[in-house]
């Protein structure tokens, strides 16, 4: 009987036929020339997801919102090996809320608001779970600015580590290169409550807004968010007046790179992700490929709905999670809640009710209600009385719908009062 051959024996013969076919000179393909191709049908698989120029300001989509990493490189936000448990509903759950003189009911509200996504917590208790529009549980959606909130509670876990002294500390202690723009003179503390001073334009339905040049240094992916963001100068000084500004948050999301010396995403997933739980990496939108590419802090976050439950309850815990404190000790309270009088309830803007925490949006009452919102209507809602998390995600037509707004806090009011 012959003998088998051995694993050298095999690799030196696959040797052999390589040289072999080498040896042979197999000359490459022959093409057509270009000029010669015909036109083909633009591909199109049907699920509507743009180019990079319109994703953010331009026509909304259910697909666009949860295919993003598909649009822009993104970093990993690595999860833990073990979710940590949210238990399944025992029973449907009905609410009713009142809007404009009528009753609607809770099947109601996905259609009438352009929902993707909506989940209502009770503590670790799914009391509802809904996705629409094409989306589903392993999907991934767009935070846009629900994400300033992750960045500040990034910012308080830098400070429970010692690698930030205080938000008092002026913004140019630990990025010296802000000399000569808005945040020069700025603290902590103000760019945290969008007081800044920049003059950095926010106004989604004018052409000529910054907004736009954002996304636009977004969108050509080259690099550059901070140097756009630190480009700013000055029209008030700092802690004076609210003005909604994303360049804020991106120079909250430099200064904690610097001075943790790891990139958002990392410092994300040691110190948030995997300590809650959370069941799926998340991805975070970077401005350029590779290792230079930094984070979107203002808005580029893909987390599943869930997880963005996971969020929610961690402030309505007041920071503690398993009887662990992961944020530093009344962090959640004063990052909530309005600090300074400019940021005071219904101060931001005539007629608006709400007021202005550490990037985080603060309902007047009793319960001591917040959100966290992002354009297109995005939010994680908070009632820490309730233990009650309300987590809605939105395809918005437009950046945003003040009507589709104040519906969505109707059924939140609604929920919680159902609660009680």
């Amino acid at each position: 009987m012959s003998k088998a051959p051995t694993r050298h024996g095999a690799t030196t013969a696959l040797g052999a036929a390589i040289l072999s076919l080498v040896a042979c000179g197999a000359a490459a393909g022959e093409r057509l020339p270009a000029s010669e191709l015909r036109p083909a049908p633009v591909f199109d698989a049907g699920d509507a997801v743009p180019g990079r120029t319109d994703w953010a300001l331009g026509k909304s989509s259910p697909a666009t919102f949860r295919s993003l990493q598909e649009i822009l490189p993104s970093r990993l936000v690595a999860a833990g090996p073990t979710p940590s448990a949210l238990l399944e509903p025992t029973k449907p759950f009905k609410v009713e809320y009142s809007f404009e003189g009528k009753t609607h009911s809770l099947e109601d509200f996905p259609a009438r608001t352009d929902t993707t996504g909506l989940l209502v917590l009770k503590g670790n208790q799914i009391l509802f779970e809904g996705y629409y529009q094409g989306a589903d549980s392993r999907d991934q959606f767009i935070s846009f600015s629900t994400g300033k909130s992750f960045v500040s509670t990034l910012l308080a876990l830098a400070i429970g580590d010692g690698k930030i002294a205080s938000i008092e500390d002026p913004i140019i202690k630990y990025l010296p290169e802000v000399a000569g723009s808005a945040y020069a003179k700025a603290r902590i503390k103000d760019v945290l409550q969008m007081s800044s001073g920049t003059s950095y334009s926010e106004e989604y339905e004018d052409p000529h807004s910054d907004i736009k040049s954002y996304a636009a240094t977004v969108n050509n992916n080259v690099g550059g968010l901070y140097d756009f963001a630190r480009s700013f100068k000055a029209v008030r000084p700092p802690g004076q007046k609210f003005y909604y500004a994303s360049t804020d948050t991106e120079i909250l999301g430099a200064l904690i790179a610097r001075a943790t010396g790891k990139s958002l995403s990392a410092f994300m997933s040691e110190k948030l992700w995997q300590p809650i739980g959370a069941e799926a990496a998340a991805r975070w939108l970077i401005d350029q490929p590779g290792a230079a590419g930094r984070e979107m802090a203002a808005g580029g976050l893909l987390v599943r709905l869930r997880d963005y439950g996971r969020f929610g309850l961690l402030f309505a815990n007041g920071g503690r999670w398993n009887g662990q404190q992961l944020l530093p000790a009344g962090w959640t309270e004063a990052a909530t809640r309005p600090q300074a009088p400019q940021v005071d309830y219904g101060k931001l803007d005539a007629g608006y009710p709400l007021g202005y925490g550490y990037q985080w949006w603060c309902f007047p009452g009793p319960n001591h209600r917040f959100t966290a919102q992002g354009i297109h209507g995005q939010f994680v809602m908070v009632d820490p009385v309730e233990n009650l998390v309300v987590v809605k995600l939105s395809s918005w037509a437009h950046a945003w719908d003040d009507a589709k707004e104040a519906e969505t806090y109707a059924l939140f009011e609604a929920i919680g009062a159902a609660l009680k």
